[in-house]
């Protein structure tokens, strides 16, 4: 099985999951924060209210948002199984993610910025996975 023995050339797995879970936590509660925003003022952008065109434009940002949340909970638990090692609470990352990363395929023909969080998520996927792997193998 193929996998990293570094994040980023020099900086260790387990540092660069829990880097992984602040950018990707911090994004997500950015994003979701804006998404409330935009709910709470009414003001949509054009290219939002044509995305959700059939269905009400509010509900679907707020229920985005919402989920921008859980996914910034999501990150908090990566977070903390990296810091105490504990392949438990970052298995649960991989999953949610590996199905974040299909729903940002299909949204990929609708935004640019799509396709960057696509490379971006592949890699931290494949660093947790690495770190996940190097933890359960020391389970053994």
């Amino acid at each position: 099985m193929v996998r990293l023995a570094k994040f980023l050339c020099c900086i260790p797995l387990r540092v660069g999951v829990i880097l992984t879970g602040c950018l990707f936590g911090i994004t997500d509660i950015i994003i979701g924060s804006f998404g409330w925003y935009m709910v709470a003022k009414n003001e949509f952008p054009d290219n939002v209210v044509e995305f959700f065109r059939t269905m009400d434009t509010a509900t679907c940002v707020g229920c985005f948002a919402g989920t921008f949340y859980l996914l910034a909970l999501n990150d908090l638990v990566l977070i903390y199984g990296a810091i105490r090692e504990k392949h438990r609470f970052i298995g649960p990352w991989l999953l949610v993610n590996f199905v974040v990363l299909i729903c940002t395929m299909v949204t990929a023909l609708v935004s640019g910025i799509a396709i960057i969080r696509i490379a971006i998520l592949s890699y931290c996927m494949f660093v947790v996975n690495s770190f996940y792997n190097e933890l359960t193998e020391e389970d053994d």
